[in-house]
């Protein structure tokens, strides 16, 4: 039964269907036989020889002469009931065969059901049941891997897939929420400056209390404080491209990618006092990737990184099929555990920093899982913070 269960839906139904066929073939012959048996035990019975031939030599030869008697009272007789049973033999011999075939056909189509469809349309159906009410909290556990088989294993597959999105989905959603949270609670500083400064200047205006000093200083902190606004609009604007972002995919030789990435790191390093090394081990080969999206991202954690580090960057790229890997680590304090849980939210600032806007390792995120990677945040041993990010790429061909 189990090897039955794992072969295909076309193999298993002829299997059925012959033995179902040998079934009936065997069953038939045994009932023919038995019924003509029946009805030879009763014709045979009544069995004579009539007007009987006689033999007899004559000039060397033999002749055969047959009496021409009247043997109308041998004739044969039958009882009603031996008439009632020859003619039911002769019957059954006709609708037995037809009989147990049709009785076959339904062993087969019952046996094939049983065995091959009732368990994985059961599991679909409810499966199906499952999803018309919104709970994907289920499994399809069917493992034959015949035609259902594989048709409930993509079922499976949709249904970690609706998960997955449901997740994406609720965590875009209450990231929403915190980025809003945020805004709301980050706008709030430069809103009470230009609505306090403002009032103060209206019941001021007019009353001699108001020195041009005064007045110059407090037109320059409401400028500073819609500055600081039209900047968060800004960062606000950016996220929102990002995310509806559609990047630009192209084939790029890693030995032409490694000498641009060098190349402007080195031109980031003599911009700034601090020191950016970098170590980079790329194969010979061709890959498809979005290299203003790598760009980017590297950027970015360079431009966090020198904002925390004491003297020294450390950049590290390398290739392990099929993801781009690049590693950058400051030698600063590190990150919090706070940080590690939130760095990578958008809007998000450490204590100790507020001179940003907590948008660039947010970016890094969404950059990387656009490009089918992620990022990852962590402390190196003996150093200081270290970031992680891991771009997906098609490989192409080796050079």
């Amino acid at each position: 039964m189990g090897k039955l269960k794992s072969m295909s839906l076309k193999k298993s139904f002829c299997l059925i269907v012959f033995i179902a066929a040998m079934i009936v073939i065997a069953l038939s012959a045994t009932a023919v036989k038995i019924c003509s048996r029946k009805h030879d035990e009763i014709t045979l019975s009544h069995a004579f020889i009539a007007n009987g031939a006689h033999i007899y030599p004559e000039n060397g030869r033999y002749i055969m002469e047959t009496p021409t008697d009247d043997t109308s009272d041998n004739d044969i007789k039958y009882t009603d009931t031996e008439l009632l049973i020859c003619r039911t033999m002769e019957l059954l011999i006709v609708l037995l065969p037809v009989l147990f075939s049709v009785l076959g056909i339904g062993f087969a189509a019952i046996s094939f059901y049983h065995i091959k469809l009732k368990e994985p349309l059961r599991a679909l159906r409810q499966g199906i049941d499952h999803i018309s009410n919104n709970d994907l909290d289920f499994t399809i556990d069917y493992q034959n891997h015949d035609e259902l088989g594989e048709l409930c294993g993509a079922f499976e597959a949709m249904r970690r897939e609706l998960v997955r999105n449901n997740r994406y989905m609720w965590n875009l959603v209450d990231e929403r929420r915190k980025i809003n949270a945020s805004i709301s609670h980050d706008l709030r500083t430069p809103i009470t400056v230009i609505k306090g400064y403002s009032e103060y200047l209206d019941k001021n205006t007019g009353k001699g209390t108001l020195t041009e000093g005064g007045i110059r200083d407090i037109a320059v902190y409401i400028h500073q404080a819609a500055g600081r606004l039209e900047e968060y609009a800004d960062s606000v604007h950016e996220i929102q491209a990002l995310e509806d972002l559609r990047l630009e995919y192209q084939e790029v030789s890693l030995s032409d990618f490694e000498e641009e990435m060098v190349s402007q790191l080195s031109v980031i390093d003599k911009q700034t006092t601090k020191k950016i090394c970098v170590s980079s081990e790329l194969p010979q080969q061709t890959v498809v990737l979005s290299t203003a999206a790598v760009f980017r991202i590297t950027e970015n954690i360079i431009s966090n990184a020198l904002r925390y580090c004491k003297e020294k960057i450390e950049a590290d790229i390398s290739f392990s099929q099929p993801f781009l890997i690049i590693m950058i680590t400051d030698d600063g304090k590190g990150f919090s555990q706070k940080d590690l849980a939130e760095a990578t939210n958008c809007f998000y600032k450490g204590k100790s920093s507020r001179d940003h806007f907590g948008i660039g390792l947010s970016i890094c995120k969404m950059l990387s899982e656009k490009h089918g990677g992620f990022i990852q945040l962590d402390n190196a041993p003996g150093k200081g913070a270290r970031v992680t990010v891991k771009i997906k790429t098609e490989h192409l061909s080796a050079l």
